[in-house]
């Protein structure tokens, strides 16, 4: 032992066998009008009394706060071996021998943890139940003369034991017990693993007490307090098995110790219940870092040593806000007598651990990636000050804010901190919304498409509004500035073609409403062109066609699906001979019917899984009523089948002319638009939730819902569902599952091949049930097959929609229709303004149009692999870095000077010196030219993936170099991350080990170095507690921590007792990047802010700010 562990295992030693007490803290007053009184002032509450205040009893045990890595676990291991229990036999727990036998005899009954057999059983000497051996004496070395079953030990006096529980994370536990092997040697010290009661099964208090040291975790915990009687889950059930009850809270240990602490230091969470449940002698907490994020944290340590009063969270709050504002002596007086913390600072010279190195690598992004991380970075920054001002003041500390509420606000800088390392996109649907992290290659193609989407949304945008502005002059009966309008439209489309492109429906619009124009032009005696109407008439007809075909397709494709499900009932039926009426389930029940034990055990066997299967269903009492209830099924499901059918049949007319309207045979055209028109109106209509329920009952039902009305009832026929009423509409609630009839027709089905009876009767009821089959099957493929008609007709109805144009509406009309304006009508008072703004519209459209195109101009330049060309000016080509103009042309770092300089004169605008393309300075984007290192030492990262990622395995590569048999531990926050990382030292054949379900084995593999194992990939807020791995030397941070104390645990666990090389701290910080700030931000922390927890929103905010992206390029 070192100096220090010695003066602290002292110190410990004390606190377990001096009894001591706190001076009461207390303020002597008198009073004018009772002089004859003392009173007194307690001053950590407030309260007045006239007793003078006794001194505080302080409990035995205390907080170990040493420092990460100075050796607290053998500190620990010292104070259990100088102060054990003086050893006393355990007491018998006695009862009379004629009592136990005057009770009532026991029942007959066994309760069972598991397994049914009814050898080997023990009966208990208090309740007279009896169990398995094997399950209640598993842990115990010989058979007790008199056995207590686990649910009578709840009645016993507590255990007095003299064993040491420790709880630890889950991570450390097994470095615990090899802690303990390495430091004692005693042979007769002796340690459990206590895995919980549901996993390691039941030991008795006795046997549990005869240990040393028991250890076990605070997952443990957290599961074994629904194993404490006044946690237990209660049933609605007669209890028919032994409920498994916890053991520890039945024994009186003689020192609870925790490890981690820090884990605990919120007092409801259910590991902190399970751990206060724990009676003990002593208690003791073990942790590095006692304040991690406030001063709260000391809280949970202080509740957990039951030190009162200061365990009552209303007199620590007083004592707490005290030292915050700046009169820390009331808190030092509370926690010096309980707490003992060493800094490695004060006792370097006893540790003889070699020195720690800071090593910083900073990372430049490249350019695909930064541009992305801009425009994260600026969406992020938004969203956070609107969370920060609905949730918080500037001044709100965080270490004030509960857990629900942090979360959020944090959200933004957590999205944009993991961009850093690597890009992510956010995946959104009505259920799910997935992350997914990118590679540059889907980073590239994600950005492209990104771009062209909204490049196609502005292009739409710049169409729509020359319509609007079309149907404007049309109003104001100047045609020809109207077809002026519509042939800009579609030249645009024209000019546009591909991947960017201007919607059908906008084009359609455009040459529907020209031709009508040129009608009325006509008619007011002007000149239009045959052949250019004529022109018009096919590209608006070729387009139609076009925009229904897809629709017209899908539903023909629909429908051969169907046709095989159908021609199967055919077949199943002709097999059956047509009788589909149930007589070899009737056979069945006849055979069953005559012998009263089948029956009564086939009824009990069908209720059962009536029961599990729906639990409001009716239970079948008699052969008679279960015959009746198939019967009716059936002839349900042959009813509603044959009105399906007939449904469908009535809209034959609309699928067989799926086609151009003008197409359409003159006998169906009125029933199509009437359905087209009908279904608009019925459910098609996007204002439809807007109408109140009176104006909804008004509208037609059209033939398609009441399609979908026959097709809902058969669905509830043959599948577990039910009608329920929505308002006006009536819709299903359930899932397709079987229904109970046909779970009692597969039941009877199995009932008689266990049975055996005629080959006939089961090959008919193979058949059947093949039937049933089938029918769900077509179901489900009329059901798609009405969806697929019932967006067609909406396609149809878009094409209707699209082809109106803006009209004028007087009040008069609106009163007198007592409907309201929609968005295709305008009041004549409002005919220039809207004109005044489609065209503010079209022109800001434009402008972004433009804009985005040199985007994905300069996206697409950064996917190719082509040479890049000689720059216009100075006809150099580029060497390192070079700029991009939206029009795609460039310029060379050399020629920006004097280019800046003229564009600084004119406004800050820029010309393209090839196309004289004007635009603004901000929008010009950079491109670095790639550079490879053809030195013998150049290291070559395999795999496609980010600056940061290749960083760190490049850094991997050169350390495995310079010593092959390296170990590193990598942390980071997010699983995410590590798991990218896994994948890019696979490609690289870098050997790992990551946590999993078997972390403890994987720690030891590491260790060992015959292993050859060069990385460790830890989660921060898992990996980062207690383990100790001085094998490794360096440890990689993958993004900056804003928890110091965090970080403090990730460091110590290679920079503690036992290191005998020196160690190495990496960390990877992306430039010019809310990194790069966090990182400068804590390290130039004079005010000790971030160290003291006193982080508030608006420091939060400060984090955000980048700097100004200026065009430097030489």
């Amino acid at each position: 032992l070192r100096p220090y562990q010695t003066q602290a295992i002292r110190w410990m030693l004390d606190r377990e066998t001096v009894r001591k007490t706190l001076p009461a803290q207390y303020l002597k007053l008198k009073c004018r009008n009772v002089e004859d009184v003392d009173f007194f002032m307690y001053l950590d509450s407030g309260e007045v009394v006239d007793e003078m205040p006794r001194e505080i009893p302080i409990p035995p045990g205390g907080i170990l706060a040493d420092e990460m890595g100075m050796g607290k676990t053998v500190e620990i291991l010292g104070l259990m071996l100088y102060n054990r229990k003086k050893k006393r036999k355990l007491l018998e727990l006695e009862e009379s021998e004629g009592n136990f036998f005057d009770r009532t005899s026991p029942k007959k009954e066994i309760q069972l943890i598991l397994g049914k057999q009814k050898k080997n059983l023990i009966t208990c000497r208090k309740c007279g139940l009896r169990q398995h051996k094997k399950c209640v004496l598993k842990h115990s070395e010989q058979e007790p003369e008199r056995y207590i079953c686990p649910e009578c030990w709840r009645s016993e006096p507590l255990v007095e034991a003299g064993t040491t529980i420790i709880v630890s994370p889950v991570s450390i536990k097994m470095q615990w017990a090899s802690e303990i092997t390495k430091h004692i040697n005693d042979p007769s010290f002796k340690v459990f693993i206590y895995e919980g009661v549901s996993t390691s099964g039941w030991i008795s208090p006795t046997d549990l007490a005869k240990y040393d040291v028991v250890l076990t975790d605070y997952n443990v915990l957290k599961m074994e307090i629904h194993f404490v009687a006044e946690n237990e889950r209660t049933s609605r059930h007669v209890k028919r098995f032994l409920r498994p009850v916890s053991p520890l809270p039945l024994i009186r240990w003689w020192r609870v110790c925790l490890d981690e602490a820090q884990m605990v230091e919120g007092v409801h969470n259910q590991t902190t219940k399970m751990v206060k449940t724990l009676p003990a002698v002593h208690r003791w907490t073990v942790t590095g870092t006692p304040i991690e994020k406030s001063m709260d944290n000391l809280y949970g340590l202080v509740h957990f040593l039951d030190y009162a009063p200061y365990n009552d969270y209303r007199i620590w709050l007083k004592l707490s806000r005290m030292f915050y504002q700046g009169n820390p002596r009331p808190l030092l007086h509370v926690m010096s007598r309980i707490m003992w913390r060493t800094c490695k600072v004060a006792v370097l010279d006893q540790l003889g651990i070699p020195p720690q190195t800071e090593v910083i690598h900073y990372i430049t992004m490249s350019d695909l990636q930064n541009f992305f991380y801009r425009m994260e970075h600026a969406k992020c920054a938004t969203a956070f000050r609107e969370k920060a001002n609905k949730l918080a003041r500037e001044d709100t500390s965080m270490a004030r804010m509960n857990i629900q509420t942090l979360n959020l606000l944090m959200e933004p800088m957590r999205k944009l901190r993991q961009d850093c390392s690597i890009p992510s996109v956010l995946h959104r649907s009505d259920q799910l919304t997935t992350k997914k992290m990118l590679t540059p290659t889907e980073l590239h193609e994600h950005l492209v498409t990104s771009n062209e989407m909204d490049c196609k949304s502005q292009l739409r945008s710049v169409v729509s509004s020359i319509n609007g502005m079309a149907a404007i002059h049309v109003i104001r009966k100047e045609y020809d500035q109207a077809i002026k309008m519509y042939k800009s439209a579609l030249r645009w489309a024209e000019d546009y073609q591909g991947t960017i492109s201007v919607d059908s429906l906008l084009q359609i619009h455009a040459l529907h409403n020209i031709l009508e124009v040129m009608r009325m032009q006509e008619q007011d005696g002007g000149q239009i062109f045959l052949e250019e109407v004529k022109d018009y008439e096919e590209r608006c007809a070729k387009l139609e066609w076009k925009y229904i075909e897809t629709y017209s397709n899908i539903v023909k494709g629909v429908e051969l699906e169907l046709k095989p499900t159908t021609e199967k009932i055919r077949e199943v039926t002709s097999n059956l001979s047509g009788k589909i009426d149930g007589r070899w389930w009737r056979s069945v029940l006849y055979r069953v019917d005559r012998d009263a034990a089948k029956t009564a055990n086939l009824l009990l066997k069908l209720n059962v899984e009536i029961r599990n299967h729906d639990v409001t269903a009716r239970q079948i009492d008699t052969v008679r009523g279960l015959d009746y209830t198939l019967t009716v099924w059936l002839d349900k499901l042959a009813q509603n089948r044959a009105q399906l059918q007939k449904a469908f049949k009535s809209i034959d007319y609309f699928v067989t002319n799926l086609k151009p309207k003008h197409l359409w045979p003159a006998d169906v055209k009125d029933p199509i638009e009437k359905l087209v028109q009908t279904a608009f109106l019925c459910h098609l209509d996007p204002e439809l939730p807007d109408l109140s329920v009176q104006e909804r009952m008004k509208r037609p039902t059209c033939v398609l819902c009441n399609v979908k009305s026959v097709l809902t009832q058969y669905e509830c026929v043959i599948f577990q569902m039910e009608l329920v009423e929505d308002g006006p509409a009536t819709k299903t609630k359930g899932s397709w599952q079987m229904t109970v009839q046909e779970l009692l027709l597969r039941q009877i089905h199995a009932f008689s091949k266990r049975d055996s009876l005629d080959p006939e009767i089961l090959e008919e009821g193979d058949l059947y049930l093949a039937y049933v089959d089938a029918l769900k099957a077509e179901f489900k493929q009329y059901s798609k097959y009405w969806v697929e008609i019932n967006y067609t007709a909406a396609a149809y109805d878009e094409l209707n929609m699209c082809r109106s144009r803006m009209q004028v509406v007087t009040v008069e009309e609106l009163e007198e229709s007592n409907t309201r304006k929609t968005i295709q009508q305008i009041l004549d008072c409002e005919v220039d303004e809207t004109l005044e703004d489609f065209k503010a519209q079209k022109m800001n459209s434009e402008r972004e149009f433009v804009r985005l195109k040199g985007t994905l101009k300069y996206l697409q330049h950064l996917g190719s692999a082509k040479e890049i060309d000689v720059c216009p000016i100075c006809q150099y080509t580029p060497k390192d870095k070079y700029a991009v103009l939206q029009c795609g042309h460039h310029f060379c770092v050399a020629c920006a000077p004097e280019i800046l300089r003229i564009a600084r004169n004119h406004g800050n605008i820029i010309a393209c010196v090839v196309c004289r393309h004007r635009q603004r300075v901000p929008d010009i984007y950079y491109v670095t030219c790639s550079q490879q290192d053809c030195s013998e030492e150049a290291i070559t990262v395999r795999g496609n993936f980010s600056s940061k990622i290749v960083k760190i395995v490049e850094t991997i590569l050169q350390l495995k170099h310079q010593e092959p048999q390296v170990k590193i531990i990598i942390f980071s926050h997010w699983d995410p991350i590590l798991t990218m990382l896994a994948r890019a030292l696979d490609q690289n054949d870098i050997t790992y080990r990551a946590k999993t379900s078997k972390f403890y084995k994987g720690v030891e593999e590491f260790k060992d170095y015959s292993k050859e194992l060069t990385c460790m990939l830890l989660p921060l807020k898992y990996g980062s507690k207690g383990l100790n791995l001085t094998e490794a030397t360096h440890v990689f941070l993958v993004e900056p921590i804003l928890n110091p104390g965090e970080e403090l645990q990730a460091v110590g666990r290679v920079h503690r007792i036992g290191q005998t090389k020196p160690t190495f701290v990496h960390r990877f910080i992306v430039q010019q990047t809310i990194e790069e700030t966090i990182h400068r931000t804590i390290q130039n922390d004079q005010s000790g802010l971030w160290s003291s927890k006193q982080v508030t929103v608006r420091h939060l905010e400060q984090l955000f700010q980048l700097e100004d992206d200026e065009i430097v390029l030489y």
